[in-house]
This record gives structure tokens, C-alpha cells and sequence, in this order.
């Protein structure tokens, strides 16, 4: 039997009893052999987020294509090596050069992880919010028509009575009808100017006195809430902030490590 077909036998007992046991999931579960030498679970997974298409799938539902992926990889790289490959100079330049980079990057999370913590990361965020700006919003609905003369019927159905919301539900064509209109909150900039200056005029209760015309329709509008914009929370602002200082310690690295490094260019390569 071929060390594929061992392989391919080994995949398949394996793969049932993996879905079928919690236990199966261990690291060092063996689930397969290639020429005698044991391919465990942990090998397996940790090659899955090398695989860009793969990295964020459920390991179960790939794990006999992952083995056979991962057989296969090995069993070129040995041959590689069989011919001596690894000691072409192509080959040893590449390396040399994923192995600086590597570095590089180890290097950069270590520094940046010293200088980057949570405490600086809060007293960045609550610094940020010293001189952060809320706009006003408004809460409202609307309904949309296609006349001025539909706009107007329904002002004056209103004025007899008639739910808003109702209406909207039966009148308008805006998206927003089902909900009976509802916009939710939005600062001015969010709108056209046409309706927004309407919106932005009116008080909480309010209905806009003549319909509103925009690009979209005629509107008839209801601000049902004013409020200054709430500011963003220190976890919906973390990952921001972090990345903000992030970058900013990778440019402060490179002034300390070039203000120690003696730096000369000749002119012709500075062209």
C-alpha cells in the first residue's frame, strides 16, 4: 500500500472519530503517519492558519483536506531537500530574508508591547474625549411621496387624527415605511440639506407645518427626540486608539534606533 493510500485510511478512521469525540481535539492527538512519523492534531491546526482561505474555518468541517494539504507539503519539502535545495543560494537568500523580517516583526511586537499598554491606551482615549466634539441629533420619522398634493393629504390627516406611524406604514415609499417611518438618530450631515433643515427645526413632538421637497419626494416630517451625540466608549474606541499609538511608537523606534546608528548615503543613491 502507498503512503497515500495509508494516508488517505488513517484520514478517514480518523475523521469519525474526531466528530465524534470532544476528546479527539487534543494537540497531540495523532492523526495520521507519514513514513513512520506521527502527524498530530496540533500540527495540523497551526498549518491551517498559515492557509489565508482556511485560517478562519472550523477545523472539523476541512480536517481530511487539511491532512492530505499538509502530507503533500511535506512530502515536497523532502523531496526538495533530497536534491539539496535548501542550499541553492536563491533559496538561502529567501530564507535569510524571512528570517529578518520575522525578526523584525518579533522585535516590533516586543517593543511595542511595552510601550503600548492598556493603562497608556486608556489615558489616551479618556485624553481624546477632553476635546471630543458631539454633534446634535435628531430622532425622526418621516413619509415619503411622490406628490406634493399626497404630501398634503396626509398633513391634513394627521391634523384629523391619524397615527403617524400608521400612516407611514400605508402611505410611504420610502424604505423606512415598514417601521413606520423611523429614521432612529442622525446628525445633520447625515441627510440632504433640505431635510435635514427641516428636521433640525422642528421640536421633540413636532410636525413639519408643509411637506418637504428633496430629490427622493415630498416628506412629511416627525422629530419625535434632540440629544447631543453620545461619545464613543472606551471599547468601541480601544482597537482605534491602540492602533493609533501602535504607529505611533513604530515611528518613535526607528528616531531612537537611527539617532544611535551612524547613517551615511552617498549622493548619487539619495537621486
Amino acid at each position: 500500500m502507498t503512503v497515500r493510500k495509508t494516508a488517505l485510511a488513517t484520514v478517514a478512521a480518523f475523521t469519525l472519530s474526531f466528530l465524534g469525540s470532544a476528546q479527539a481535539q487534543s494537540p497531540d492527538t495523532v492523526v495520521a503517519e507519514l513514513n513512520g512519523t506521527a502527524i498530530t492534531f496540533g500540527e495540523i491546526s497551526a498549518f491551517q492558519k498559515t492557509i489565508p482561505n482556511a485560517a478562519e474555518m472550523e477545523t472539523a468541517s476541512i480536517l481530511p483536506r487539511l491532512i492530505e494539504f499538509y502530507i503533500d507539503q511535506k512530502l515536497m519539502g523532502a523531496a526538495a531537500k533530497g536534491r539539496g535545495l535548501e542550499n541553492d543560494p536563491d533559496v538561502q537568500m529567501q530564507l535569510q530574508r524571512l528570517e529578518d523580517e520575522l525578526v523584525r516583526q518579533a522585535y516590533l511586537r516586543d517593543e511595542i508591547s511595552d510601550r503600548v499598554t492598556e493603562e497608556r491606551i486608556r489615558e489616551a482615549y479618556d485624553k481624546n474625549m477632553e476635546t471630543y466634539v458631539r454633534d446634535d441629533e435628531v430622532k425622526a420619522r418621516h413619509i415619503l411621496v411622490d406628490t406634493e398634493d399626497e404630501a398634503e393629504a396626509i398633513l391634513r390627516e394627521l391634523s384629523d387624527g391619524a397615527t403617524f406611524e400608521d400612516l407611514a406604514r400605508d402611505r410611504s415609499t420610502g424604505p423606512s415605511g415598514p417601521q413606520g417611518g423611523d429614521l432612529g438618530y442622525f446628525t445633520r450631515g447625515t441627510m440632504v440639506p433640505e431635510f435635514s433643515e427641516a428636521a433640525f427645526s422642528l421640536s421633540p413632538g413636532d410636525v413639519t407645518a408643509s411637506p418637504v421637497k428633496t430629490d427622493f419626494g415630498w416628506h412629511v416630517i416627525k422629530v419625535e427626540d434632540k440629544r447631543l451625540k453620545p461619545a464613543p466608549t472606551f471599547e468601541e474606541m480601544r482597537v482605534q486608539v491602540r492602533n493609533g499609538l501602535s504607529d505611533a511608537a513604530v515611528q518613535s523606534i526607528l528616531t531612537e534606533l537611527r539617532g544611535r546608528a551612524t547613517i551615511s548615503i552617498t549622493p548619487t543613491a539619495a537621486e
